[in-house]
């Protein structure tokens, strides 16, 4: 299942940095309140990592010329974008260093908090306000990271999975957990285990009889002895089963480190909360539960006096750590204990800290220290991954690829452990530079695109000028350039349009026109660049993009008429949105592009050709993409096919090998990809002799696809 991204119809071209902004608000918002880009809309908050591939040497040309050898580009990602041509370097060797847009109201409330809380670890993973208990949940990503059994987990195969229907609201009940375990020939095993309800109950109380022989019974930690577990009968299976009986669908399961506790009982339970993750020290280390529980609960446990741990006096311990972090939230539980627990002192007279300094304040958040403060990671595959200053080793892993499979390989093996990860794959470009010269080849393609809008009109009268077939073709669409031919038996025109669909119109209307004797055709031309030509128009119209899109012409250019023209259609089914070229002297264009929210109205709208007095209005499938305002540019020389194959031209077969390898590493890697991810992949464009080739961006949230119940 995949999610539709929510876009501005304002925003025609992206950039580098807009891209940037993105990856900065989705990994920061919730720590940093980072300012939410105003052309993107993400429809759940859940999403919280990042995948980017960068394909180095693409252009916008690219895609469209090999359309149909980008499967998963094409159908995967519902969102796309012409993006300004860069080198890509922002994304790979300036993202870290870039500097964060806060909302000035949290940069204003970060700088009345005091440094000590502001960058505290528990303020930085929780934030200021979280309350209810479904905010102090492990996620699964965090589950991973910290060695949480998980279902369908590496080593997971024989653990046994609790009863969960996955809905944990802030009343779901709470259990505690806890395990005292003895060494056997293949390793820790359980020999007591302790169940808690929310109450404090103990609910579970068992000794359990490890199926291996015993080397230690870690009696000092344990309190198990020889002679305590000889009459026991009770195995680990039987444990299981009572705990699958226990807990409810929507038990949330509370202990301190329970990733050992649970890998202990081989059981996979999907809601924890871990009371050494709540109250949580920088650099990843973590408070005894002793100590805890001495200094927040102000109650003595694991007594010295005493022999061995009480599961259910720690079980007890974990729950009502969990209870009153819960109910104090994490800057109270902070501001009450900074200084007993973390041994931290506010500095409120600090001007450095508390009263940010003129020169502090000018200077902006990096992303990279954002990152690292926030508890997050990056990781950058690719050729050669460059960064700037200290950065590169303080906030992210860098590992230099020699190819692009080598990137999609070790981008499967560390995928769980990253909250961004930026991909570079270089194969394309290194095959250009060995073969031919961008500048060349880039022409080739546009050339390529541009036959696609090209038609040869004629014959025509002999007296025909540029402004009779613009008469004769402006019903069809906005045209780019006329060029008469006059070396011909009998005059024609080349008429390059500005869209496909005008092109399209044109053939389909103008065959069999009459004028002053001369029967009118229109014609593709006919060299070895259009060759297939029909099968790229029939792509486009396959276009996902497109499904729901009509192209409209011949629509008057008197504001009301043009209105009430383009208001006929809503009879066929609600519009969504009309885009059309700007007014030029109070008129308005004579072609349109309609939007429906259904793709079933555009499908009908094609068929009705609608006739308004006596003009009638030409109808077709949408071709041009909705992010390009037209298919061809203009040019400032004349192009003709045997100049566009002036120079060294790559060798086709192997560009299209090219592209499907591409795309094919780019499905794996989108396989590959968590629930939640949101996905970019980025063709950077090209900037050749003055001449800006844009490049594409794709932008898509990766789901799961529900579960539909059989019928």
């Amino acid at each position: 299942m995949y999610v539709c991204v929510c876009v501005s119809v304002d925003q025609d071209v992206l950039s580098v940095k807009n891209v940037c902004d993105l990856i900065h608000y989705i990994t920061l918002r919730r720590s940093h309140s980072v300012r939410k880009p105003s052309w993107f809309g993400v429809g759940d908050e859940r999403v919280s990592r990042v995948n980017v591939m960068v394909l180095d040497g693409l252009t916008q040309s690219h895609f469209y010329r090999y359309f149909s050898l980008f499967r998963h580009l094409r159908d995967k990602y519902s969102a796309r974008w012409t993006l300004s041509p860069s080198s890509g370097d922002l994304l790979t060797s300036d993202l870290l260093s870039a500097a964060v847009a806060v909302c000035d109201r949290a940069a204003e409330t970060r700088a009345a908090l005091p440094a000590a809380l502001r960058w505290h670890p528990v303020i930085r993973r929780f934030g200021l306000k979280a309350t209810g208990l479904s905010n102090f949940l492990l996620t699964q990503q965090e589950m991973i990271k910290q060695k949480y059994p998980v279902k369908g987990g590496w080593g997971c195969e024989e653990f046994v999975c609790t009863v969960s229907d996955g809905h944990v609201t802030d009343s779901s009940p709470l259990f505690g957990l806890d395990c005292e375990m003895c060494l056997t020939c293949v390793g820790l095993e359980v020999t007591r285990v302790a169940l808690v309800d929310s109450s404090g109950r103990c609910v579970l109380d068992e000794l359990v009889k490890p199926p291996n022989p015993i080397i230690d019974y870690c009696t000092r930690f344990s309190g198990i002895t020889q002679a305590i577990l000889a009459p026991v009968s009770t195995r680990l299976a039987d444990v299981q089963s009572r705990l699958q009986q226990l807990l409810p669908p929507d038990a949330v399961l509370v202990g301190h480190s329970l990733d050992g506790d649970l890998r202990a009982l081989y059981l996979v339970h999907p809601h924890v909360i871990d009371t050494s993750l709540l109250y949580r020290q920088e650099f990843g280390r973590r408070f005894k539960l002793k100590h805890l529980a001495q200094v927040v609960l102000k109650r003595e446990i694991q007594s010295e006096v005493r022999i061995g741990h009480d599961p259910c006096e720690d079980a007890l311990a974990a729950l009502h750590l969990a209870q009153y972090f819960i109910r104090k939230g994490p800057r109270e539980v902070v501001e009450d204990h900074l200084e007993d627990l973390w041994d931290l002192e506010f500095t409120e007279d600090d001007d450095s800290d508390h009263v940010i300094s003129s020169s502090r304040r000018s200077s902006p958040l990096r992303f990279g220290h954002a990152l690292s403060r926030s508890g997050q990671s990056a990781v950058f595959l690719g050729g050669s991954v460059e960064m700037s200053g200290s950065l590169s080793n303080q906030q992210c892993r860098r590992h230099q690829c020699s190819s692009d499979r080598e990137v999609v390989c070790v981008y499967r093996r560390v995928v769980q452990s990253y909250t961004l990860s930026v991909l570079r794959f270089s194969s394309f470009r290194n095959t250009l530079n060995q073969t031919a010269a961008m500048g060349p080849h880039l022409k080739q393609v546009c050339e390529r695109l541009r036959q696609m809008c090209v038609l040869y009109v004629g014959p025509l009268p002999s007296d025909a000028t540029e402004t009779l077939v613009h008469r004769l073709l402006k019903r069809c669409g906005r045209l780019r350039t006329i060029r008469l031919l006059h070396y011909t038996h009998e005059v024609h025109a080349e008429v390059v349009f500005e869209h496909l669909e005008g092109a399209q119109l044109a053939l389909e209307h103008l065959n069999g026109l009459q004028i002053n004797d001369c029967m009118i055709k229109a014609r593709r031309p006919v060299h070895e660049l259009c060759l297939d030509l029909d099968e790229r128009l029939s792509e486009r119209q396959n276009d996902p993009l497109n499904a729901h899109v009509i192209y409209v012409s011949n629509l008057s250019s008197k504001p009301h008429r043009h209105e009430d023209q383009l208001q006929s259609f809503r009879q066929v089914g609600p519009i969504q949105r009309v885009t059309s070229a700007a007014e030029h002297a109070g008129k308005r264009s004579r072609h349109a592009f309609i939007r429906f929210e259904c793709a079933d109205s555009a499908q009908a709208a094609v068929g009705v050709a609608p006739q308004i007095g006596n003009r009638k209005l030409s109808v077709c499938h949408a071709l041009t993409p909705p992010h390009m305002t037209s298919w061809t540019r203009p040019v400032t020389t004349e192009t003709s096919p045997d100049t566009a194959e002036q120079g060294e031209e790559c060798d086709e077969r192997l560009l299209e090998r090219q592209m499907k390898k591409l795309d094919a590493r780019v499905g794996k890697v989108f396989r590959a990809l968590e629930e939640n991810c949101l996905s970019v992949v980025i063709l950077p464009g090209h900037r050749s002799d003055g001449v800006d080739h844009p490049g594409l961006c794709f932008i898509h949230i990766k789901r799961v696809p529900a579960l539909t119940p059989p019928s």
